[in-house]
């Protein structure tokens, strides 16, 4: 079975243009916020993955640092790969609720099998002390 994921981020903006070539605008890793609990307001995860020919079921899932959950509802996309060609999956995350600080990571599976993992770091904005 052909499973590669050959290209994954998380981004402020993704589009696939006419042409099949995925636009990523804003890559990151890090998320600081001024305090817990905290929701993103907009992210894009995108993955190119090399898959068999035919149907598969991507799944995306959010895990906080101690592997429990951290979204309700895992989005679920229905894709179909066609020979020799990539699949572009683009997941919009609205809101996303973070409760605790440290590592997360984005699991994304492909048939129930988990493809690879993306980390995203929750640090606290440092404060910034006045100056008389």
């Amino acid at each position: 079975m052909t499973l590669e994921v050959r290209v994954a981020a998380l981004c402020d903006h993704a589009l696939v243009g006419q042409d099949g070539k995925v636009t990523m605008v804003g890559i990151f890793r890090n998320i600081t916020v001024s305090g817990l609990p905290a929701q993103h307001p907009r992210m894009y995860l995108v993955a190119i993955l090399g898959l068999d020919q035919g149907p598969h079921e991507v799944v995306v899932r959010l895990m906080r640092p101690d592997g429990s959950a951290a979204m309700p509802e895992a989005p679920r996309i229905q894709v179909r790969a066609m020979p020799g060609q990539d699949v572009n999956v683009i997941v919009e995350l609205n809101n996303i609720n973070f409760t605790v600080y440290g590592t997360h990571r984005f699991d994304v599976e492909v048939d129930g099998t988990t493809a690879g993992s993306l980390p995203v770091a929750i640090g606290q904005m440092q404060k910034v002390s006045a100056r008389n």
